[in-house]
């Protein structure tokens, strides 16, 4: 509920209106999907759960030799299905309080698509796992959840 301005008596609006949880299937990841949905119920905002595969990442592994077409495509598939699970969890925790909890399931850089969707759906703030600033170098993960940070042009919430 809206709470009343100082002053002329205009409606303000609410910080906080759609938060969107990044989920990798960590378990960090689930302890921010766990905040968040305590926190959307709690303010009434709308909640997006999101898994993106990172289809640049697995790009990169083919142009090295590291995968072969074949594997790449198996991989990717195995990837989304992962992916999809891991958003069904998060969706269930959400019902389990009464919260009712989008999905969305993207492929794309990491880096790029993330600040894409905040944008175009209106977040007010991102809910994602922590990490360990000593393994951002050699961590895929770690790398992504600080490049999501660093770009981020909405609070984000580090949950560990």
């Amino acid at each position: 509920m809206p709470v009343k301005a100082k002053g002329a008596g205009a409606m303000a609006k609410r910080s906080i209106q759609h938060i969107l949880i990044l989920v990798d299937g960590t378990d960090t990841s689930y302890h921010a999907a766990d905040a968040a949905i305590d926190l959307a119920r709690d303010l009434g905002a709308q909640l997006t759960a999101m898994a993106v595969v990172d289809t640049e990442t697995l790009g990169q592994l083919l142009s090295v030799k590291i995968l072969v077409d074949a594997e790449m495509g198996e991989f990717q598939k195995e990837l989304e299905e992962s992916s999809r699970r891991q958003l069904a969890e998060v969706v269930s925790r959400a019902a389990d309080r009464k919260v009712v909890a989008e999905q969305a399931l993207l492929t794309g850089n990491t880096e790029t698509v993330v600040p894409r969707e905040v944008q175009e759906r209106g977040v007010d703030l991102i809910a994602l796992g922590g990490f360990q600033s000593s393994k951002i170098a050699r961590d895929l993960l770690a790398r992504q959840r600080q490049q999501i940070i660093d770009r981020a042009k909405c609070p984000v919430l580090v949950v560990r």
